[in-house]
């Protein structure tokens, strides 16, 4: 029968591994994106879209047992407060898993801020195209249509 405390382990190596599929999956959408694959991203987005998920339903797990064990033992749900009441070979499987996750947060948060910063170069160069089209056309909106003809006699 397996401790509360490697549940909890366990439960976080789970999260980790979904973490570091979501990365993975974002990489791969920004490759194919390089690509100009159109269905591997749509397709991508969808994937990320569910693992995205499946990391809540993992954290949401995680914390609550997390939260249990606090209360168990009276401490604050956190690996520090709770790694006290472990033995030694739990202490050391737990703590392990806490820096696996913890690099995986990393990580995420890494590709997250490159994906951020893609995204405002996109909505710069935008602006600049549009900008530049509106200077072109005079500033006239165009709809697909020539607005310099003049069919009125």
């Amino acid at each position: 029968m397996r401790s509360e405390f490697e549940s909890l382990t366990e439960s976080m190596l789970d999260e980790s591994d979904c973490l570091d599929d979501l990365v993975d999956a974002i990489r791969e959408q920004r490759q194919a994106m390089r690509d100009r694959d159109e269905e591997l991203v749509k397709s991508l987005m969808d994937e990320i879209r569910d693992i995205f998920f499946d990391a809540q339903t993992k954290e949401s797990i995680r914390d609550d047992l997390a939260k249990k064990l606090a209360a168990k033992y009276s401490c604050e749900p956190r690996a520090s407060s709770l790694e006290k009441f472990m033995n030694d070979y739990d202490k050391a499987n737990f703590n392990g898993a806490a820096d696996r996750l913890t690099q995986s947060i990393f990580i995420l948060k890494s590709e997250m801020l490159i994906l951020n910063g893609m995204i405002d170069q996109n909505e710069r160069y935008t602006s600049m195209l549009l900008s530049e089209w509106q200077r072109l056309s005079g500033g006239r909106a165009q709809s697909g249509v020539n607005n310099s003809l003049d069919f009125r006699g």
